[in-house]
């Protein structure tokens, strides 16, 4: 046999002998726990998982036929390209929840202004929900940046039976999906939204209770908050479903338009207007919504006299805000706010106003124009929504409510001095730890730093304010700096709405302070946290997280909702087997404490809201 018989003859089993090398078995490893680590954070769908499997398999067997090792790197990098999109690629979207849970039935017809509607039964038949029920056009094309108008008539029966894409805002991306899957943030929906997002989002859901009734029911209107940036009217917490069922309230959630779509103020747009005004849009479509409750919800088996709107953070701003509308007057007969107000500085909210003034509004649609070129309102209604958002986004937190002279033709703060806000009962509180969640991503906290930032900002007033707010290691500055954002957002703003609505009008207020810390013990660092009560007072238990409810838990869920629903039907919490709960009028210093005792307590954390309502601003 010759030599090169022979050593042709010896490949095969030389091959077949060899096992995998480290050029191998280390880049295979790398790229399975990267691969892995992804499709975590990523929350990737099943089929990602499968196709990386598959990629990474396949590049096993092409590697291994590979010698040459610069083929070898070129065929890992190709196959960490494909890794790569596969996995960050999966996640499944944006897609929205059931309106009815899972074993929803087909519900009854409705016959709206509009047209007649369908929806669905939940399971046990006992809630009817309609969802995505339009009450304005599609604000889109030349509707952009225009006051809501009625929608279209239908003749056949439209099916309510899906929610609507929520308002144009920021979506989830990967890095705040990874942020969610390694912290734990209390209602990281409302931050994050999951939802489907589109300009064609003037839609609002209602659900009734089935049981047969004798007379109409009290409606509870929920205005969502997000800050005017986020939110939508599907967020799980604000389910209908668990008031609904109670028998003696029908519940309804809104969207209106947010960010820069909802309240983009410019020259054009003020020369477009018989009012001169321009902004507002999203507030002008809760005015819309409420409209259509007026006039339609009597077909739901709802009162039209007996509206309540409710809202929370930015919510309960705007349903302050409502109050003091002159467009809003006659179409609500009661409030509930949490956590949010109106009566904040009235200037710039880029140097810490609560709202800007018509020049500044203006200024700021300017500048949105600059930034796309100089484009007119024609060209801006004319690009892509996303091109618009996306700009928009240079200057986040500017695009709110603004005073413009015809929807908000002055400050709130003057209009409640005025005693020319909607005489109509209130009930308004907030929650103990209020700015808690500051605690994912906290400031700097070096007490001599700290110091000298306060005696900045403060001067004369610096020995008052580090005695309320003390800052002698790194620890107590913490608590400080969250504490005085606490009393000076929100704290002050619910007290001074409840007694400048009590001073200047007749209608009672009724104060709360919500202290009941979640039972999540991943969430237990952030107390009773912004928006931690939304959970208890809808019935709504477990939509910011699993947890373990104890019976503490559920009762104070249920008594939070009979004070929700009396408030509701009378303009009075106060009703048979609840605590008794005098008026800001009765007892001006006591509120009702929601914890794990309910009942009066006096006024909390009076000296520290004192000293920021002595505060000149500028004050959000």
């Amino acid at each position: 046999m010759s030599t090169s018989t022979r050593t042709t003859g010896t490949r095969p089993s030389a091959v077949r002998g060899r096992r995998p090398s480290p050029a191998l078995g280390l880049p295979l490893a790398l790229l399975t726990l990267a691969s892995a680590v992804v499709l975590h954070l990523n929350r990737s769908a099943a089929w990602g998982w499968v196709a990386v499997g598959l990629l990474l398999a396949g590049a096993t067997l092409v590697v291994l036929r590979l010698r040459r090792p610069s083929v070898r790197v070129a065929a890992w990098g190709v196959c960490t390209v494909l890794l790569a999109v596969t996995a960050f690629g999966s996640h499944p979207g944006p897609r929205h929840r059931p309106v009815a849970g899972e074993a929803a039935t087909p519900g009854g017809i409705v016959r709206t202004t509009y047209g007649p509607v369908s929806g669905l039964r939940t399971a046990d038949g006992a809630v009817e929900v309609f969802a995505g029920v339009p009450y304005a056009r599609p604000p889109v094309g030349d509707l952009r940046w225009r006051p809501p108008l009625p929608p279209q008539p239908w003749t056949g029966v439209r099916q309510a039976t899906a929610f609507a894409d929520a308002p144009v805002q920021p979506s989830s991306s990967f890095a705040l999906r990874a942020l969610q899957q390694t912290v734990d943030v209390p209602l990281a929906e409302v931050f994050v939204n999951p939802y489907p997002t589109g300009e064609d989002s003037l839609y609002l859901n209602v659900w009734r209770p089935t049981r047969p009734r004798s007379a109409a029911l009290p409606v509870i209107v929920t205005v969502p908050g997000g800050g005017f940036a986020t939110g939508s009217g599907e967020l799980t917490v604000l389910d209908g479903t668990p008031l609904a069922r109670r028998g003696d309230v029908v519940a309804v959630t809104v969207n209106y338009r947010l960010g820069v779509f909802g309240f983009l103020a410019h020259p054009e747009l003020d020369a477009e207007s018989p009012h001169a005004s321009s902004g507002n849009y999203g507030q002008l479509d809760q005015v819309a919504a409420l409209r259509w409750v007026r006039d339609n919800i009597a077909a739901f088996g709802g009162d039209p006299r007996r509206v309540t709107i409710a809202g929370e953070s930015a919510g309960g701003e705007s349903v302050c805000l409502l109050s003091t509308m002159p467009v809003a007057e006659g179409l609500f007969h009661r409030v509930i706010g949490g956590s949010g107000a109106c009566l904040g500085t009235a200037g710039d909210t880029a140097a810490g106003d609560q709202v800007d003034r018509r020049e500044v509004a203006r200024r700021a649609g300017r500048e949105l124009s600059a930034r796309l070129g100089g484009a007119s309102v024609a060209q801006l209604r004319a690009m892509p929504a996303e091109r618009v958002f996306a700009a928009s986004r240079e200057e986040p937190g500017r695009w709110r409510p603004s005073i413009d002279g015809h929807v908000l033709r002055r400050a709130a703060s003057e209009v409640f001095a005025a005693g020319e806000q909607h005489d109509v009962p209130i009930l308004v509180g907030s929650n103990a730890d209020e700015a808690s969640l500051a605690r994912a991503a906290p400031p700097d906290t070096a007490p001599a730093a700290y110091r000298a930032d306060v005696e900045r900002r403060f001067g004369t007033q610096t020995a008052e304010y580090l005695r309320l707010y003390p800052g002698g290691s790194d620890e107590e500055v913490l608590d400080s700096i969250l504490h005085a954002d606490a009393d000076r957002v929100v704290h002050r703003a619910m007290h001074l709405w409840a007694r400048e609505h009590t001073r200047t009008g007749a209608a009672d207020a009724y104060a709360y302070f919500f202290t009941r810390v979640p039972p999540d013990p991943a969430l237990q660092e952030f107390g009773a946290y912004h928006g931690a009560e939304l959970m208890y007072a809808y019935g709504t238990l477990g939509a910011a997280g699993e947890a373990e409810y104890t019976a503490t838990d559920l009762r104070l869920s249920a008594q939070m909702t009979d004070h929700w629903a009396r408030f509701a039907a009378t303009g009075d919490p106060n009703g048979p087997g609840l605590p008794r709960w005098p008026s800001v009028a009765e007892a001006a210093e006591q509120v009702m404490e929601w914890g794990e005792r309910s009942g009066m307590r006096p006024r909390p954390r009076a000296a520290a809201v004192d000293f920021w309502l002595r505060h000149r601003g500028p004050i959000a």
